[in-house]
C-alpha cells in the first residue's frame, strides 16, 4: 500500500502522545535512552514536534494487516535525526 499522506491525523497523534493512552514499547524507550539520552517525556515531546513534511510512509502492521503504521523521518528534531513509527488502535490507544 503506497500512500502520499499519513494514515493517522498528526493532530490526533500528538494529542494521544501526551495522554495516558500512549504506550511506548520497551524497545523504543531503550533505544531512545541509549541513542539520544531521552526519557519517555522526551519521546512524547519529540512526537509533538513532528510535522507533516516529516512523513515517510504507511505500511500494514506485520502481524495484522488491517492495522496501519505511519513512519516519519525527521532531521535535527530536538538535536537528533529520528526515524519513528506508530499506530493507533481502537481510536484511543497510541502505540510507539
Amino acid at each position: 500500500m503506497k500512500r502520499d499522506k499519513p494514515y493517522y491525523s498528526l493532530k490526533t497523534v500528538k494529542r494521544l502522545a501526551l495522554s495516558n493512552c500512549c504506550n511506548i514499547r520497551m524497545k523504543a524507550r531503550k533505544t531512545a535512552k541509549e541513542d539520544f539520552g531521552w526519557r519517555q517525556e522526551d519521546i512524547k515531546k519529540a512526537i509533538t514536534k513532528l510535522k507533516t513534511t516529516h512523513y515517510h510512509k504507511t505500511a500494514a502492521k506485520y502481524d495484522n494487516p488491517s492495522i496501519h503504521v505511519d513512519y516519519y523521518k525527521a532531521r535535527n528534531l530536538m538535536g537528533e535525526n529520528i526515524y519513528i513509527h506508530f499506530r493507533i488502535e481502537n481510536e484511543y490507544t497510541f502505540y510507539l
